[in-house]
């Protein structure tokens, strides 16, 4: 990596570390410091998330967006196949009565289906079969889809920022992984007591397990794993639902229970 890459990297990450911390809006990185490649906005993450980590926070798991055709058609022009982020423990609920908006810059809302290691993934060659062996169970999630970098700036300022990123509810209910359906497995999204999308695991890279084993050899390029104990949520099952003060938010899965609460 050239010194003049090296420096513009950790100009990206002190920003958009200031931005996370101090919950405020930015201009697009690209703009402010300059252009970097996907590979290098992910670096930005990666440094983001560590210093994150230093302030106190932990990392509970990872992220894993655009794994449907409904999201990829949704954000057409935008991104073209999955990518990844970091699930953080200062942005990740268990059980909440309420979500206060003012958290978000914007509120969009996916239901996804969460795998829990038991023990860590780290690629390159991992399969489906590795994954089930490593799970150690099976949990509803609601993912909020956020930003904190304004509109435009392309691809690597979105990944840059956590890939869209703005926290994760987490369901109470663990099954476990060995003999779960995660192809069929169902999620029904209401909001306001109305059905918005109804779906199944298998929009999600055909299978869940395909999603973490997808992420754990896209970490190996980058000398990284999934650790024991992380949670990966493997990516809406339906297009991105918006939602705002007021609204009341529930989501039923067949086997992994609910998750609801009201937006405030």
């Amino acid at each position: 990596m050239s010194d003049m890459n090296e420096a513009r990297i950790e100009q990206w990450a002190e920003t958009i570390f200031a931005a996370q911390r101090d919950h405020v809006r930015i201009p697009s990185p690209s703009e402010t410091h300059g252009e970097l490649s996907l590979h290098e906005a992910l670096e930005v993450q990666a440094r983001v998330a560590a210093r994150r980590v230093e302030a106190g926070e932990r990392q509970v798991g990872w992220k894993v967006g655009a794994t449907s055709f409904a999201i990829l058609e949704q954000m057409k022009g935008m991104i073209d196949g999955p990518m990844y982020g970091r699930m953080m423990s200062g942005t990740t609920w268990s059980d909440p009565e309420h979500m206060k908006v003012k958290e978000f810059f914007s509120i969009g809302l996916e239901a996804e289906i969460g795998i829990v290691l038991d023990r860590p993934l780290r690629g390159p060659g991992i399969t489906n079969a590795d994954v089930l062996s490593a799970a150690a169970g099976v949990i509803g999630a609601v993912e909020f889809v956020d930003g904190r970098v304004e509109q435009g700036g392309g691809l690597p300022n979105g990944a840059a920022d956590n890939a869209f990123h703005g926290g994760s509810v987490l369901g109470t209910l663990m099954k476990p992984a060995r003999g779960f359906d995660f192809v069929h497995e169902g999620a029904i999204m209401r909001k306001n007591g109305k059905v918005f999308a109804s779906a199944c695991g298998v929009e999600a890279l055909g299978n869940p397990l395909s999603v973490v084993s997808w992420l754990a050899n896209e970490l190996a390029k980058n000398d990284c794993q999934i650790e024991a104990g992380h949670v990966v949520s493997t990516g809406s099952v339906h297009k991105i639902m918006p939602a705002q003060a007021g609204d009341t938010i529930e989501v039923s899965y067949a086997n992994l229970g609910r998750i609801g609460f009201a937006l405030v």
